[in-house]
């Protein structure tokens, strides 16, 4: 028995079905994203046990930051909304390691390119004030770099989103990546290859339409 052709109607309903489901794939959630990449093994998206690709966060962590602590002249949950986030976490002293990251996250972003404006960078000190030699070097090579600085109060209120996999945020070193949402989705160690870094924030710049 022949099949019968669909009428004009249940054409336009078909239509009508496809164009919602593609414009929901358009505006997928940053975190829904990192899940698919996550599970493809057509895009060879491994980020476990790797050092030169980002680890999941599973699942996202909503971040709440204490209402008192302000970034760019707003509540720094206000700064985490509409853009990706590359977060480094350490102290007033910097080290080579701090350094590494501040400088892994400056060309990670800038390498983006077109997309650079959809990125910023953060860095929370763990301190009651931002020493000279802190201060040269931001304002000499990390312009783009927002910095706040931490009580011990406020950072103790932070240890709970940042201890992943047993190891705490104090001394982790870790670089972090915050979706447009304000979610914590993933993080790399402080050896992580910055070119992994660059493509998994590139995949991510390229399948979702937020921030």
């Amino acid at each position: 028995m022949r099949r019968k052709a669909p009428t004009s109607r249940q054409r336009g309903f078909l239509s009508s079905r496809q164009a919602l489901v593609l414009l929901g794939l358009l505006f997928m959630t940053p975190a829904f994203v990192a899940w698919v990449m996550h599970n493809s093994s057509e895009h060879g998206w491994r980020p476990e046990g790797t050092t030169n690709m980002g680890t999941l966060v599973h699942p996202a962590r909503p971040l709440t930051l204490p209402a008192e602590i302000t970034i760019a002249g707003e509540t720094a949950n206000d700064y985490l909304q509409g853009k990706w986030t590359l977060l480094y976490i350490g102290d007033a002293d910097c080290d080579a390691v701090c350094k590494d990251n501040l400088y892994k996250m400056r060309q990670v972003r800038t390498a983006q390119n077109e997309n650079m404006l959809r990125v910023q960078q953060l860095y929370l000190v763990r301190d009651e004030a931002v020493p000279e030699a802190l201060q040269a070097l931001l304002d000499n090579d990390y312009k783009e770099t927002a910095v706040t600085l931490l009580t011990a109060g406020q950072a103790e209120q932070l240890a709970a989103y940042f201890l992943i996999d047993g190891v705490p945020m104090q001394g982790a070193e870790r670089v972090y990546l915050i979706d447009p949402l304000g979610n914590l989705m993933m993080f790399y160690p402080p050896d992580a290859n910055p070119s992994g870094m660059l493509k998994d924030l590139r995949k991510l710049l390229k399948y979702s339409k937020i921030g």
